[in-house]
């Protein structure tokens, strides 16, 4: 048999092949992964991972105590601020002063609380060696600590000042330049503020001023930074020298007072409380005064040098020049005092202390002024300025070593010209008004034949000076102690036709100054009516030609009778007084002066104490003789008839008070009575003005300037026979019917009493009148008769009215006159002389009512019976005649 065929059998024949052996030895098998697939741990590794259960917290007890508590925008509180502020690293300081300045705007009280605790805190901050950090701290305890540290009492300033002076002296000494400069910065802050502080440390203040100020390095490479120094020295010199000027007051008890507040000055034995004594500090100003001009020297000789003039560098020489000034200030002060010993020289202080100590060293100032003549720019100019006045503060003691008086009197006079050339007149007002106010002392001691040109720069400066300029207030003050020098102490020759003409030139400008400054400069405008004043009382013989436009000040005529009214009736109360005031010292102005015055006291605008003050015046003139009778007479005489009273609704005696100005019309009415009554002999007063009464009373002013008018020819002449004039006697009547016009309308049912006293009142001249001429009262009786009877052509109205055409009207106006004449006792015997004129106004009121009159209405026949019986029953009481005349009268119809 054969071996089966087929694929199985033929596959189970073969045999595998045998694997070749791997050349090189065994290695590690090796694996194949997909990219980007985790490798799982190797088998030997670690566990590291630990479980554990979460742990909760409570809230924080840090954030818990925040909670209502003032934090700034970075959510910091004010303690841990303070704390940032000594950190190591300047931006975190620099950061804790911005958030202490968040949290004191946004939260007051935190100040207020904690005031104590900041300060002495920040005070560590003002030799920080950082620029920014100490920049803001100068900016918060300016705009925010100091202001509130104001409030608080001086008990509990004082510690907390201690610590801060002590902290800013400390930085005046330090070695750095930036820091030492800043230091007096700080320092000027706290004389600004609390200038009572510095006495205690005054001693050691000025020690580092010199040093600082001695200081090469600063004068040689800062010298632009100087100028925060130099301020601040001058601070501190203007409190001594205020402090100076005050302890001299002795008679003024406020002076005084501020005065030791200020400051408290000692001798030498009473030196050890921190103050030191006046001799102290003149050694201490008598070596600065030799820094400070050296300082200036250089400042010039490198600001002529520049191209341009450096703000900064200008800002300190114009310091410096101040100190200086300051210093000249407290010298020139000290050597006036009499009697007074320095232990520094052994002798009295006076002149020759004085040249010794200040003006041997200002002999280098002198030469300065030289090196800014002729530059251009306006600052050059104020140089200039300021050291004039450092000399003009001590010209009296200056020889002929120094300069020459000429010489100094031909410098000023040529500021005075330059200034009138510049272009920053801003700075023309600021800087020349020392030179201004200095200007009376240097020409009354400058020579004669200095002070021509020196007059004449300051004449035409002064005349060319604006009302509203700033300088205008040193002109007159300066004007005003030339020509009044009782006041002032300050004597110029008075025979020096020279210097009168000048005088007299001042003067001729004080009017237009005046007219000029009403509405642009008010303080300027009593300042010149209170110096025109004091000239009038001086010079009771000044020329009054050059002060005519001294009139317009109370009006001007326009056109021929019509006056305009001046700016005098708007000046406040005290300039009107100083203007009434000038009246009796002007007497040549007064004839003019009298129409403008009487046209401002008419107008109702002026208050009625003025109104008074003015007659007042004019009549003490006319006592002393410098005002004409007639011209006297004349303004009275206006005021009384054109006076506008407005009574009101209704005048009654116990509410007058409510009515706009009777009550002043009343009050003018007596001063003008008293004031003629003064003038002498009343019939002679009535006969000068006579022709300007008539004409007044023809002019039919209202009801109470006639009653006004009437009462100056009572007061004068009740009884002259110039009343017996046709035109008068209808005035009279007219009058009466005016002034009862609206009390008879009550008639028939009774008079009420506040009319009745009004009418009282109006009719008070007039029975005066009657009683001392009973021709006139005849006269105005026919006159209302034929007032009665229809005839009122005859009458001479007041108020220009028509008079009212009914029976009943008539009778009832005419009726209330006759009651009230009857009801006066003193008129009865004249009363009878003109009973003939009565019985006929009886005897037509009796034919009136009888029934066969025809157009009498049933209303009128009422009031026509009331009023002849009221007017029958006084007629009876006048005796005058027998009872059977008027029997036969009767109202019975």
């Amino acid at each position: 048999m054969g071996r089966p065929k087929g694929g199985a059998a033929s596959s189970s024949s073969k045999k595998p092949k045998p694997k070749q052996k791997q050349r090189g030895g065994v290695d590690f098998k090796k694996y194949k992964h997909k990219v980007g697939r985790k490798l799982p741990p190797p088998k030997n590794a670690t566990n590291t991972e630990i479980k554990s259960k979460a742990i909760v917290l409570p809230e924080q007890s840090m954030a818990s105590e925040r909670m209502g508590m003032a934090v700034n925008k970075r959510g910091l509180t004010l303690r841990e601020l303070l704390q940032q502020t000594g950190h190591y690293n300047a931006n975190v300081r620099r950061a804790a002063l911005n958030g202490i300045k968040d949290i004191i705007v946004k939260h007051p009280t935190e100040l207020k609380l904690h005031k104590v605790a900041i300060i002495e805190k920040l005070q560590e901050r003002i030799c920080d060696t950082d620029k920014v950090v100490r920049e803001s701290l100068y900016n918060v305890l300016q705009s925010l600590i100091f202001p509130s540290l104001k409030e608080d009492n001086a008990i509990s300033m004082r510690s907390t000042l201690f610590l801060l002076m002590a902290n800013i002296l400390n930085g005046t000494t330090h070695l750095s330049v930036d820091i030492q400069l800043m230091a007096f910065r700080f320092l000027e802050l706290v004389v600004l503020n609390f200038p009572s502080s510095f006495s205690s440390y005054a001693e050691q203040t000025f020690n580092n001023f010199v040093a600082v100020l001695s200081n090469d390095r600063i004068n040689l490479h800062d010298r632009n930074k100087l100028n925060s120094v130099l301020s601040g020295l001058g601070h501190c010199i203007s409190l001594v020298a205020k402090a100076i000027e005050n302890d001299d007051t002795s008679n003024q008890q406020a002076h005084n007072l501020s005065a030791r507040e200020l400051w408290k000055f000692t001798t030498d034995e009473d030196s050890a409380g921190g103050a030191f004594s006046m001799s102290n500090l003149l050694v201490k100003l008598q070596n600065l005064v030799q820094i400070l001009i050296n300082s200036v020297e250089v400042s010039a000789s490198d600001l002529c040098a520049k191209s341009a003039l450096d703000a900064q560098s200008s800002e300190a020489l114009l310091s410096a020049l101040h100190c200086l000034d300051l210093i000249c200030r407290i010298f020139v002060h000290e050597v006036k005092k009499p009697q007074l010993k320095f232990p520094i020289s052994k002798t009295q202080c006076g002149p020759d202390w004085l040249r010794s100590s200040l003006l041997v060293h200002l002999k280098n100032l002198w030469g300065v002024k030289r090196l800014f003549h002729g530059k251009g720019d306006d600052k050059f100019f104020i140089f200039n300025l300021r050291i004039a006045e450092i000399f003009l503060r001590s010209n009296v003691w200056i020889d002929n070593t120094v300069f020459s008086a000429e010489e100094f009197c031909l410098f000023v006079s040529s500021l005075f010209a330059k200034a009138k050339t510049l272009r920053n007149k801003d700075l023309i007002e600021m800087y020349l008004s020392p030179l201004i106010t200095c200007i009376p002392g240097l020409i009354s001691n400058a020579p004669d034949d200095s002070k021509g040109y020196l007059l004449e720069a300051f004449t035409d400066s002064f005349r060319d000076c604006k009302v509203d300029c700033k300088l205008m207030l040193p002109y007159l003050d300066a004007v005003g102690e030339m020509l009044l020098p009782e006041k002032t102490g300050i004597w110029l020759a008075e025979n020096d036709s020279g210097v009168l003409g000048y005088h007299d030139a001042w003067i001729q400008e004080l009017p237009g100054i005046l007219l000029q400054s009403i509405d642009k400069a008010p303080l300027v405008t009593k300042v010149a009516l209170e110096l025109l004043l004091r000239i009038g009382q001086y010079f009771p013989t000044v020329d009054c030609g050059s002060l005519r436009p001294f009139i317009k000040l109370f009006g001007v005529e326009s056109l021929p009778g019509t006056m305009d009214l001046g700016p005098f009736v708007k000046l406040p109360r005290d300039c009107q007084e100083f203007a009434i005031s000038c009246l009796y010292y002007f007497p040549s102005l007064l004839p003019d002066i009298v129409g403008p015055l009487a046209s401002a006291c008419l107008s109702d605008v002026l208050e009625p104490t003025i109104l008074f003050r003015v007659i007042e015046v004019l009549q003490s003139t006319y006592k002393a003789g410098s005002l004409h009778i007639t011209e006297q007479l004349s303004f009275l005489l206006l005021l009384m008839a054109r006076f506008r009273v407005h009574p009101g609704d209704l005048v009654t005696l116990e509410g007058s008070s409510k009515v706009s100005n009777w009550d002043t019309f009343k009050s003018l009415n007596h001063l003008i009575l008293t004031s003629l009554s003064e003038m002498g002999d009343g019939s002679l007063v009535l006969e000068l003005i006579w022709n300007n009464l008539s004409n007044a009373i023809a002019q039919k002013p209202s009801l109470h300037n006639m009653n006004g008018l009437f009462r100056i020819i009572v007061t004068l002449d009740a009884g002259t026979s110039k009343l017996m004039n046709g035109d008068v006697v209808k005035l009279i009547a007219g009058y009466l019917v005016d002034a009862s016009l609206d009390l008879s309308k009550t008639i028939q049912f009774g008079f009420q009493p506040d009319k009745t006293r009004l009418f009282q009142y109006f009719i008070k001249p007039c029975t005066i009148m009657f009683d001392k001429n009973d021709k006139v009262l005849c006269s105005t009786l026919e006159i209302l008769k034929s007032f009665v009877t229809g005839d009122d052509h005859l009458l001479s109205s007041l108020s220009n009215l028509n008079y009212p055409g009914e029976l009943s009207c008539r009778v009832c106006v005419v009726t209330t006159i006759l009651i009230f004449l009857c009801n006066d006792q003193k008129l009865h015997r004249n009363l009878s002389h003109g009973k003939s004129v009565i019985k006929g106004i009886l005897e037509y009121i009796r034919h009136q009512l009888d029934s066969s009159v025809p157009d009498v209405t049933h209303a009128e026949k009422q009031k026509l019976k009331s009023a002849f019986e009221q007017l029958k029953t006084k007629a009876l009481q006048l005796n005058c005649w027998a009872r059977s005349e008027l029997e036969g009268l009767s109202s019975a119809t």
